[in-house]
């Protein structure tokens, strides 16, 4: 796979509300997918997205991907990387505005470009221990 945006979200809230607020985030209609590590995607003009509630990413270059439930992973139909990262930025701050989860925007599974999180908490979720915390 090419290189690619992607958002990592903790959902730090109940799930039911993580999965409606993505899907406003998102502003299209996620489609299931039968198949596959995404349960979920969408074209978004030009730009697909897939969105998988688990992932394998452990923790890389600083970067604590194992605290993080929720993967949507972007790319440009045609290549537009410019494109691309705007569609995610554009997707990343819909979590980021409503200060209850802690999104975080990366390029290639390797550099972080944004983080948020909800008021007067760490930019990285924390550690999992075994029961989510923050419910």
């Amino acid at each position: 796979m090419t290189s690619h945006h992607s958002i990592l979200i903790h959902p730090g809230v109940p799930g039911e509300s993580l999965t409606a607020d993505v899907a406003t985030a998102f502003g299209t209609r996620l489609l299931p997918v039968a198949r596959g590590p995404a349960d979920y995607s969408a074209d978004l003009g030009g730009t697909g997205l897939e969105r998988g509630l688990s992932h394998d990413y452990v923790e890389d270059r600083g970067i604590p991907f194992d605290r993080y439930q929720v993967i949507a992973s972007l790319w440009d139909f045609g290549g537009d990387g410019e494109r691309e990262r705007a569609s995610a930025e554009h997707i990343f701050n819909r979590p980021a505005e409503l200060r209850r989860y802690w999104p975080a925007l990366v390029f290639d599974v390797q550099a972080v470009i944004a983080t948020a999180a909800p008021p007067k908490r760490e930019a990285f979720p924390p550690p999992p221990s075994g029961v989510m915390d923050e419910l």
